[in-house]
């Protein structure tokens, strides 16, 4: 197969995408060839030789759109690329989806995120395929809707038996946005301090647009109201090379976003070995394998006060408990999650689709 893959952006540094290189090293290793179109190109020399891209840049709309629709016909029409999958974004494979069917190529899209508009739905309509990491993760009804957990390179997470750093600090990674909820996580660390617990809090990920600087003022404002400023750090963007480490030091990684999704990031610190804390609908899907012991890495959205009883309940358990939630967690993540596997299997589905489409 000759695979043409559209995302946002090719960049084994990119703080928030970084993991797209590794997706596509893993797709390479199932095709012929792969050919990535994005509107920013940064670090390749991770990826193997049959790989190439294109760059759109992001200047000028008309501009932008006439470049990605002549990369496209470039490829579809005139190389023959069997198959188009796009990456999150509805629109490239409704861009994709006129050339694609004139060159008699499949058009695939992943996405993972709790919202709805209706360009996801004309693209779910359109597409031969729709892959997701879970069921909560694309919530328009489809027959086309193919489940496969999300992929997650579990190499550069295995911290062996590397400590977290003491005093206990907690990890909420992730974009600095309204729906990551990071006012409850700063609430329960008051709580956890004011109770005695000696705790403190890293909040790492960009902020992108205005709605961020916003909910970083709020959350600044926050910190000082509650004398939180020598405890808790805001890191900001960090390189998708260095998030292991980030990681590293956490006793416990928070998630109390609002989208319902299955985190990425969620993943990623269990296959670290570090435990957990979600409300996310998704979360309990994912930590089911725990059987009721999943219960007690759960909290209802937005409930400060129970996301602090579980951490505290987490951080007081024995060194042999941890150890043994770490090896599960990571255990979990290998089975159900690991990005080869999953890339795999994205390249068996789009071609039994090609093939059943031209049969």
């Amino acid at each position: 197969m000759k695979l043409l893959f559209l995302t946002q952006v090719l960049d084994a540094d990119d703080a928030v995408l970084g993991f797209v290189s590794r997706w596509v090293r893993g797709l390479a290793r199932h095709c012929e060839r792969v050919r990535v179109v994005a509107l920013e190109v940064g670090a390749t020399g991770d990826l193997p030789a049959n790989v190439d891209w294109r760059e759109i840049g992001r200047r000028g709309v008309v501009r932008r759109y006439l470049r990605y629709r002549g990369v496209l016909r470039q490829a579809l029409e005139r190389e023959g690329f069997d198959a188009v999958l796009a990456h999150m974004v509805p629109r490239y494979a409704l861009v994709a989806e006129g050339p694609a069917r004139r060159a008699g190529a499949g058009v695939f899209l992943w996405y993972t995120h709790a919202g709805i508009d209706r360009r996801l739905e004309r693209a779910v309509e359109r597409v031969d395929r729709v892959f997701t990491a879970s069921a909560e993760s694309m919530r328009v009804p489809s027959e086309r809707c193919v489940v496969t957990g999300h992929g997650i390179d579990l190499e550069p997470f295995d911290l062996g038996d590397a400590a977290p750093d003491e005093p206990p600090r907690l990890l909420s990674i992730g974009r600095l946005t309204p729906r990551k909820d990071p006012l409850c996580v700063l609430e329960a660390v008051a709580l956890l301090r004011g109770r005695g617990v000696e705790v403190g809090l890293d909040l790492v990920g960009p902020g992108m647009t205005r709605a961020d600087s916003v909910t970083l003022a709020e959350v600044r404002a926050r910190m000082e109201r509650a004398d939180l400023e020598g405890c808790v750090t805001i890191h900001g963007a960090v390189p998708y090379t260095e998030v292991a480490e980030v990681y590293r030091r956490a006793a416990c990684v928070v998630n109390a976003s609002l989208t319902g999704s299955l985190d990425k990031t969620l993943l990623e610190a269990m296959a670290c070995g570090r435990p957990v804390v979600s409300c996310s609908d998704a979360a309990a899907g994912a930590l089911a394998p725990l059987g009721d012991a999943a219960a007690g890495l759960l909290f209802a959205p937005g409930d400060a006060v129970e996301l602090a009883e579980r951490v505290e309940r987490l951080l007081a358990s024995d060194r042999a408990e941890r150890a043994a939630l770490a090896a599960r967690l990571r255990e979990i993540v290998r089975e159900g999650h690991e990005v080869d596997v999953l890339m795999e299997r994205l390249v068996e589905e789009m071609e039994a689709a090609c093939t059943g489409a031209g049969a």
